[in-house]
């Protein structure tokens, strides 16, 4: 649901909304609204997630309805530029939670991460612990949950009402799962995190800064993980829509 974050402007790409925003103006609007006792979902959408939205019309519902959608991927914000609406920068995902965490080191915030695997989410929440010692651990629990686990899981969730909740399940089973959930939960913010979790832990590597600055992440993972390449597909599908998406909307 959308309520104060409305009077910011979106920039909408293939049916997406996205805020039009700086990274530091996103980290701002969402600390706002915590203070202000505001529940967020927040989707960090990339071309890709965006392409599964065009697919699935419930996912694409789900987009249009999280509170604040931001541009994770250059694709995205060239895409912006495409349109002649240009989104200021990209705002990914793996920044956003460490600037959040920041956030909740300053401000005393409770924080719980859900997903990825036993390895990977200790071993991130072990990381964050160290790296943002003023923050309050609320607890951390893997991907591979039963159906009984999972209400175990809620519970906890309810029992310690996090400022910041940390889904790590992968698009779009992240976000669907926080916007099932999260109505009933005494949550501030909750963020689909994607394979965050994995590089914080150690598991995976993130491109190296050279890779980031010339917007190369994607040709870096795509390379030291060639199992990508069916998902990377979809990145010039994504180029192609946009495109002819606004070849269409000249001729009209």
């Amino acid at each position: 649901m959308r309520t104060s974050t409305d009077t910011h402007k979106r920039v909408t790409i293939l049916g997406v909304p996205f805020l039009h925003a700086t990274h530091k103006e996103t980290v701002d609007i969402l600390t706002r609204r915590i203070q202000d006792n505001k529940q967020t979902q927040v989707v960090t959408a990339n071309p890709e997630i965006v392409m599964l939205g065009r697919q699935n019309d419930s996912y694409m519902n789900l987009l249009r309805q999280a509170g604040v959608v931001t541009p994770d991927g250059i694709g995205v914000v060239l895409a912006s530029r495409w349109i002649g609406e240009p989104l200021p920068e990209r705002v990914a995902g793996y920044e956003l939670l460490h600037s959040l965490m920041a956030q909740a080191d300053t401000y005393g915030w409770k924080y719980v991460l859900v997903g990825a695997s036993p390895e990977s989410c200790a071993g991130a929440a072990e990381k964050l612990k160290e790296q943002y010692p003023r923050a309050c651990y609320g607890g951390h629990f893997d991907g591979y949950f039963t159906e009984e686990e999972e209400k175990s899981i809620l519970e906890h969730i309810r029992r310690e009402r996090p400022q910041l909740l940390f889904v790590a399940l992968g698009a779009p089973r992240q976000e669907e799962w926080i916007a099932r959930h999260l109505p009933e939960l005494p949550v501030n913010l909750a963020m689909g995190v994607g394979g965050s979790l994995d590089v914080l832990s150690g598991k995976v590597k993130r491109a190296p800064l050279f890779w980031q600055k010339l917007n190369l992440e994607w040709l870096y993972r795509l390379l030291s993980q060639p199992k990508r390449w069916r998902r990377q597909l979809l990145l010039p599908k994504f180029a192609l829509s946009v495109i002819w998406n606004q070849v269409l909307l000249r001729r009209k």
